[in-house]
Parts: structure tokens; C-alpha cells; sequence
């Protein structure tokens, strides 16, 4: 079985064709698009704002912007993630937990707990708390072939920050940028020899990224707690 890049937390969500009602403020077409143009799988984006904009219990216009922001968080759009959270915490203030745990794809009682754990560990998720074991949280990267971005195998792997790594690929470095939901893969600006030695990193010091021999994927990891 060929492995592609994708994240844990969506492997039991079920993709069918979401059709979207309308939403007073909210260009629809345009937030596909920027949900495609940003990395995220619109599928996804799909479902999960509609499902938030069918049990919003508000006027749209009031919502239709924050769900639209969570929905692209959620559907792997890594770099909108602190406008989400700010959105999410917007939505619980005005009462509608249950439209916004609809648009993560979660219970409405869980929506608190939830965007309390995201403010310290962009890896948190409800479910996963008491595991006792590790867990794959993402595969990022892949074959150029199969349509990843490397055309070599992936090397050493240098933490750069929360949710951020460099790693060598032939001759050159990329950048990583991951969280529970999506994550970005790009050329980095830093020269290899300037990177220095792989090392923990900050933070979530239990997230790892291992490289794995036969596979040009990497792997995000959480080790057990």
C-alpha cells in the first residue's frame, strides 16, 4: 500500500460531497479557493463548515466568518491556526459552543477543553489524553513522484521551534511547519551548514519527527507520556 501525507485526526472522518447553504458575508467560492490555495484539502473545509453553519443557532453574518476561519484550521490550513483559535474562543463567548465543536468535529462540551489544550500544545486533541502509549500524529513530505516535494531521501531532522523542523534532503534544507490538523512543507532560507547538530525542541518536547528508511515520508510522532 503506497503511504501518503496526512494527518491521524481525520482518519475516521467520513468525505462526502458537502453542499454549502449560503452565508450572509461570506464569499464561498472565494474561501474554497483560499482553503486550495493555502494548502487544505476543501473536501474537508467543506463538511466541517457546513456542519457548523447547519447548527449555528445565529445569524450567519455574525458567525459565518469565524466558522469559515476554524473550518480552514481544521481542514489542514496550518497557518491560520492562531486567527482559529481566536475565533473558536469569539464563538464560545457567544454561546455556540455547538457550532464551532460541529465545524472541529467534536462535541460541543469538548469545545473549552479543547482550545484550553491548543493555547500550550498545537498537538492536543481531546481523545488522545490518556492513550499510555505513542501515536502517530501526521506523515508529512513524500516522493516527487508520487506528489511530494522531495526528489531524495529525507535525512536529519533539526528542530527549529514548536511545531517547526528543518531537515536535509540532498543538498538541501526544507522547512516543516506542522500542527494537530495540517502542515506546510517549503524550501528553507538557511544554508545546511549553518543549521547545527539535530536536537529536541522546545515545547512539546514528547512531538518528534523521525525519519523512516523505506519511506521518503516523514513522520510525526507524540512518545508516550
Amino acid at each position: 500500500m503506497i503511504r501518503r501525507p496526512g494527518h491521524t485526526v481525520n482518519a475516521s472522518v467520513r468525505r462526502e460531497p458537502a453542499t454549502l447553504p449560503s452565508a450572509t458575508g461570506l464569499d464561498l467560492d472565494l474561501a474554497v479557493a483560499n482553503v486550495a490555495r493555502w494548502g487544505g484539502d476543501t473536501g474537508l473545509f467543506g463538511g466541517f463548515l457546513a456542519a457548523g453553519l447547519a447548527g449555528r443557532g445565529a445569524d450567519p453574518i455574525e458567525i459565518g466568518q469565524d466558522l469559515a476561519a476554524v473550518a480552514a484550521w481544521r481542514a489542514g490550513v496550518v497557518g491560520l491556526r492562531a486567527d482559529a483559535l481566536r475565533a473558536v474562543a469569539s464563538c464560545l463567548d457567544a454561546g455556540l459552543g455547538e457550532a464551532v465543536g460541529a465545524t472541529l468535529g467534536m462535541p460541543g462540551s469538548d469545545v473549552a477543553g479543547f482550545l484550553e489544550g491548543q493555547r500550550t500544545d498545537r498537538f492536543f486533541w481531546p481523545a488522545w489524553q490518556h492513550l499510555g502509549r505513542a501515536y502517530l500524529v501526521a506523515r508529512v513530505g513524500g516522493f516527487a513522484g508520487l506528489g511530494g516535494p522531495w526528489l531524495a531521501h529525507p535525512g536529519d531532522v533539526i528542530a527549529a521551534g514548536e511545531g517547526q523542523w528543518l531537515v536535509e534532503v540532498g543538498d538541501e534544507l526544507w522547512e516543516i511547519d506542522a500542527d494537530l490538523f495540517g502542515h506546510s512543507v517549503s524550501p528553507a532560507d538557511e544554508d545546511p551548514a549553518d543549521a547545527g547538530e539535530p536536537v529536541d525542541g522546545p515545547g512539546a518536547t514528547d512531538i518528534r519527527v523521525v525519519s523512516v528508511p523505506t519511506s521518503y515520508l516523514l513522520e510525526v510522532v507524540r512518545d508516550a507520556a
